[in-house]
């Protein structure tokens, strides 16, 4: 009873694992609210339009842009009316008068400027983070698509062990081979099998992560979902010069840029408080005849407390400002040798992924098949045989972790490129 337990789990576990992968080769639509077939494409649809961080930043350049209204120097006017004298029931003089007060033009001029130098310093940071979720999910999806094809490999071992198995028992029946033989093929059988379980846990766990990456709903989240891309090599040649050349233009360090722009308004504004403000005054005045009287006043403001007020101010932004520049040559430094990294990596990925391609994985797919027939027609023994499997099997396990690295590489190389070379 718990072998045919067992064996049904077996059973189940592989009809999903085909299940999911039939989808892989299902035309989709763009349309997200179709969830039968989940390409990377959709993915990353969901994930721009439900990443949290995403909608928070575009919320704050929204409000970033109405700062920049916000940021000329008007200020409400002032409606005032004057009574003097009224002690004997009379009066001397009243007056209605309307008071602006101006900020000095250069000084909105920078502030505004420099609210412009920070919302495009937002739009940057935006667009980085929407390179980063994109290689989030196209990570997250080229390890699901790893776990998919290693569900295939242990499919393919339970299925070499129960074929070794079956000629195993039916030599030892023949009198051919000893008991021994038979045992040994069902145990590796018994190991396989717990491999493919582990497979599809794998398989059930990366679909999750896919899943939360994307920021899929919960009640979406059902075991129906297909995904249409699939690991398959693609030669791509990618220049280390090119990398390097591209990274002036990462949206980071033009975010960062940005900052050191709006420091240097900053810094200009902080100077033009030391210019005047102004206040300027026109009224009516009424000596007792009505209001026959016209008069204006101006005045302006004079910067006596420098020392406390305009002098802090300037040493403040100046401050800001180199701490900006200093930021920009971190991260310059930092991505430059994260690309650097990156590139050495895919280089090697790359190298690897072609030698299986070209000559480890035919050799070792013929190697087995030779073991085969000749452990069938009594000329090898089973541990030979073994062993040729175990190399096909490390050898496909090998290859696709080669292949996946490939990927992940790639993916990395996308956001120092600005460009989609994986599932595009």
């Amino acid at each position: 009873m718990e072998i045919q337990c067992s064996k049904y789990i077996i059973m189940f576990q592989s009809v999903l694992i085909v299940v999911l992968m039939l989808f892989q080769t299902t035309p989709i639509s763009p349309d997200t609210t179709d969830l039968s077939a989940l390409s990377v494409e959709k993915a990353l649809e969901i994930a721009y339009r439900q990443n949290p961080q995403i909608k928070q930043l575009q919320y704050q350049i929204r409000a970033q842009e109405k700062q920049e209204v916000l940021s000329f120097g008007i200020s409400d006017p002032e409606i005032k009316y004057m009574r003097e004298g009224i002690d004997g029931g009379g009066f001397t003089e009243q007056r209605w008068a309307v008071s602006q007060s101006l900020e000095f033009p250069l000084s909105s001029i920078y502030r505004n400027r420099q609210e412009l130098s920070t919302t495009r310093s937002l739009e940057l940071k935006l667009q980085d983070l929407k390179n980063q979720v994109k290689a989030d999910v196209k990570t997250a999806y080229t390890q699901l698509a790893y776990a998919l094809q290693s569900g295939n490999v242990a499919g393919e071992r339970v299925q070499l062990f129960e074929n070794l198995s079956e000629a195993a028992q039916a030599r030892a029946d023949m009198g051919e081979s000893s008991e021994i033989d038979a045992m040994q093929a069902d145990l590796q059988l018994q190991e396989a099998r717990n491999n493919q379980e582990t497979a599809f846990k794998e398989i059930m766990n990366t679909r999750y992560d896919l899943f939360q990456t994307i920021g899929l709903d919960p009640e979406e989240q059902t075991y129906d979902i297909g995904f249409t891309d699939t690991l398959s090599y693609l030669i791509v040649d990618i220049d280390q010069e090119v990398v390097m050349e591209k990274l002036e233009g990462h949206p980071r360090l033009q975010q960062i840029q940005k900052e050191v722009e709006a420091s240097i308004y900053g810094k200009k504004l902080a100077k033009s408080t030391y210019l005047p403000d102004m206040n300027l005054s026109y009224y009516r005045q009424d000596f007792g005849n009505d209001y026959d009287f016209y008069g204006f006043e101006v005045g302006v403001s004079i910067p006596l407390w420098f020392v406390t007020r305009q002098a802090p101010k300037v040493q403040q932004a100046n401050a800001i400002l180199n701490a900006n520049e200093w930021k920009y040559e971190d991260q310059r430094l930092l991505i430059k040798k994260q690309a650097e990294q990156t590139w050495h990596s895919y280089e090697s990925a790359k190298n690897n992924i072609e030698r299986f391609r070209e000559n480890i994985q035919s050799k070792s797919l013929e190697l087995v098949q030779m073991t085969q027939k000749g452990y069938s027609l009594g000329e090898l023994d089973l541990l030979t045989l073994l062993e040729a499997q175990r190399t096909y099997l490390r050898t496909q396990e090998t290859y696709y972790q080669t292949l996946r690295d490939y990927y992940l590489t790639v993916i990395d190389l996308e956001r120092y490129l600005q460009t989609n070379i994986i599932f595009n």
